[in-house]
């Protein structure tokens, strides 16, 4: 069945609404007409099974049939805090955290940072991010969208977390490995509701950064002897925390009930 995003806003006790962009898809591209029916998600985390009544004004109207339960978010809230990179690779980065299941993702500069963003380009940036993963969320059955923050420096995101439990992947972290990390601390992991992941960006971490976030209360850990591009360490490490402490590779299904 076909699944479409609507801001709250656009659902009415049973009366739902759609964009006028998605309104075209349904009318010209899948000839889909009254009687017809649909997912919509609203992206704070419900979906409903709606039959589309017609075209109004351009956009199409339809009425709640039932209400679904989705099963598609992790239990534990895992944010991506990203260095930002270059070209693509942050398009990429953000589509696929979206799949594996992130909560929020916070793009970041840092000292070795290759890309510099002025504001009005970095607003640009993070309006195009977050379409971004509005689109991950419909292709993957998430209900609930994150949300990618504004970009800001590694002092504010250091300020954010506060003590909250938080990884920060360095390079040159040979004491401690991610897989030993979680295992010597997931009793105290699993029952907290949020943790961060901290990924630099393609210039790596500088030291001095590093001993900062040590003294905030940050977990420093490696991902192994080899050194991975930015774009591999983020998804890498989301999947191997998203499978060890959350719901990755589980056999979860969405649940149906009646409004």
């Amino acid at each position: 069945m076909h699944r479409f995003y609507v801001s709250p806003q656009n659902i009415n006790d049973r009366q739902v609404w759609l964009d006028l962009e998605q309104s075209r898809h349904i009318d010209r591209v899948l000839r889909l007409g009254p009687g017809d029916r649909v997912i919509i998600f609203d992206g704070l985390g419900q979906e409903y099974e709606i039959q589309l009544n017609g075209l109004q004004g351009g956009r199409v109207e339809g009425e709640i049939i039932q209400m679904l339960t989705p099963a598609a978010e992790p239990s534990l809230m895992i944010n991506l805090v990203q260095g930002i990179a270059k070209g693509e690779k942050m398009d990429f980065i953000i589509q696929k955290a979206v799949e594996l299941g992130t909560a929020a993702i916070y793009p970041f500069f840092s000292q070795h940072a290759v890309v510099k963003l002025e504001k009005e380009r970095a607003v640009k940036k993070q309006e195009r991010w977050q379409a971004i993963a509005r689109e991950a969320c419909k292709q993957c059955r998430r209900s609930r969208i994150p949300n990618v923050h504004q970009p800001c420096s590694l002092q504010t995101i250091l300020e954010i977390v506060n003590g909250k439990p938080a990884i920060m992947l360095y390079e040159n972290e040979t004491r401690q490995g991610l897989k030993e990390l979680l295992a010597e601390k997931r009793p105290s992991l699993t029952g907290e509701q949020e943790l961060f992941l901290i990924i630099g960006p393609e210039g790596g971490f500088a030291p001095a950064e590093v001993e900062i976030a040590r003294t905030r209360g940050v977990m420093t850990a490696g991902l192994g002897p080899r050194i991975l591009r930015t774009e591999t360490a983020a998804l890498a490490a989301l999947t191997i925390v998203l499978y060890e402490l959350a719901d990755l590779g589980s056999g979860k299904t969405i649940q149906i009930h009646m409004k």
